[in-house]
């Protein structure tokens, strides 16, 4: 697949395969992140997820002429050692100025927040809190949630939250089962993290989220 889809209810128009910044195999992770951010830049791929290595993708980011779009996950447990609301919003602030700060721009086009143990309602309330000042300050392009626990209790956890505009999801038959449709029904941008773009597409996600080689691979095919 090549054209780019309308995402969600971001209103966003998206080429559907999206890089994540994976950096094992031969040689140094500097010069495999170097090739790949080359290749990237000649391939149609628009959308990079430094997650796995904030640091040095950000480096890249900063050294290298680009327009690349910027996804990121915060660690899963960001917020749960937060004892209030307003502390758990700091933590995201901190987070976000720390991303800002590896990759020198002012905005991330894709913020995820990593959930694995459910929070409780002031940690989540101050972080989606946080989440919303900084996509009405330009900061944040569009507020997601990454599933990474169990399916049931994080679809309780959304259906009290509307606030996520694209969801992450494992590829993973159960979280499928559960998740995609609410997705659906809330028209979320759906991502999917997996090795096989066309599996993506046939589970109902509108964007597979592939390790930057691979991605590579797709899009030359394509």
């Amino acid at each position: 697949m090549t054209t780019r889809i309308r995402f969600g209810r971001t209103n966003r128009m998206v080429y559907p395969i999206w890089a994540r910044g994976h950096l094992a195999g031969e040689g140094s992770a500097e010069e495999r992140a170097e090739r790949l951010m080359h290749a990237l830049l000649e391939s149609p791929i628009e959308t990079l997820d430094i997650t796995p290595a904030v640091g040095l993708w950000g480096r890249f980011l900063r050294e290298v002429p680009n327009h690349l779009q910027v996804a990121v996950v915060s660690q899963p447990e960001l917020i749960l050692s937060a004892a209030d609301a307003r502390i758990a919003a700091n933590l995201v602030q901190s987070h976000l100025i720390e991303v800002f700060c590896a990759i020198g721009r002012t905005q991330v086009d894709y913020y995820f927040l990593g959930i694995r143990e459910t929070p409780n309602e002031a940690q989540l309330s101050g972080a989606l809190e946080a989440l919303e000042v900084a996509r009405q300050e330009g900061q944040v392009g569009a507020i997601g949630l990454a599933v990474l626990g169990n399916p049931l209790h994080i679809l309780a956890l959304w259906r009290l939250h509307d606030a996520f505009e694209v969801i992450l999801l494992p590829d993973d038959s159960l979280t499928l089962q559960t998740l995609l449709p609410e997705a659906q029904y809330r028209r979320t941008g759906v991502v999917l993290q997996t090795d096989s773009p066309e599996r993506a597409w046939q589970q109902g996600a509108q964007v597979a989220l592939v390790p930057a080689d691979h991605a590579l691979r797709y899009a030359r095919q394509g």
